[in-house]
């Protein structure tokens, strides 16, 4: 690790922090996306090398424009990432399918799935060319096992472990990978959450050339 450009998405969400911290103490040079500007440059100049060494960039992911134009912030402010670390996403539950509001699976899909969608495509032409580029994106088990009355987020959680498989598959005879980290709930209560720096951990690892065998994989923490 290090000295390398890392795109984070939704950095600063319940997650984001913490794996920007992991990522920019190895040395590496950060791209924060989120849709807030103040907050995402204040994040990246509190991190070690602070605004000179990381950029925070207000970008809406959930259009093809939107990640487009955060893609080609990034290669003109920083270069070309070699690492994309998807941590956007939201969750909603509680009502059955017969009696669900279309407008809330509409916007699961749009801020889950269609993020990860535009940001894939965005920035695969540079993680593909990269040596040891990277793509991890969060999905949850629930997605693969779901439970009563939560029909939009794992639907729209499935579909983004579907995206991610997929394009490992289309990473075949390059030295990038891209994987799925399965997390059920972020916090500090055992057994049921993991906490911010386990995953971060994870990230950080996935993201390594140590982990270059590991590709396409639905892996739970």
């Amino acid at each position: 690790m290090g000295k390398r450009i890392v795109v984070i998405t939704g950095a600063t969400g319940k997650l984001g922090p913490t794996v920007a911290a992991t990522f920019a103490e190895a040395g590496d040079r950060l791209a924060l996306l989120a849709r807030d500007r103040l907050e995402v440059e204040a994040l990246a100049a509190s991190l070690p090398g602070g605004a000179g060494r990381h950029v925070g960039i207000a970008a809406d992911l959930t259009s093809a424009e939107g990640a487009l134009a955060a893609a080609g912030t990034v290669r003109e402010r920083l270069g070309p990432p070699t690492v994309l670390l998807h941590l956007v996403g939201g969750y909603a539950g509680g009502t059955p399918v017969e009696d669900g509001d279309e407008g809330v699976w509409r916007e699961l899909f749009e801020l889950n799935f269609w993020s990860a969608f535009h940001a894939l495509r965005a920035f695969l032409p540079d993680i593909r060319a990269a040596v040891d580029g990277r793509i991890v994106t969060v999905s949850t088990p629930l997605a693969g096992a779901p439970v009563a009355s939560i029909g939009p987020y794992a639907a729209s959680k499935g579909a983004v472990e579907t995206l991610t498989l997929t394009v490992a598959r289309e990473l075949a005879g390059t030295t990038a990978t891209a994987n799925v980290l399965l997390v059920r709930t972020i916090g500090a209560e055992k057994p049921t959450h993991t906490r911010p720096d386990e995953i971060a951990a994870a990230m950080a690892w996935l993201a390594s050339p140590a982990a270059g065998a590991v590709n396409g994989q639905r892996i739970p923490l």
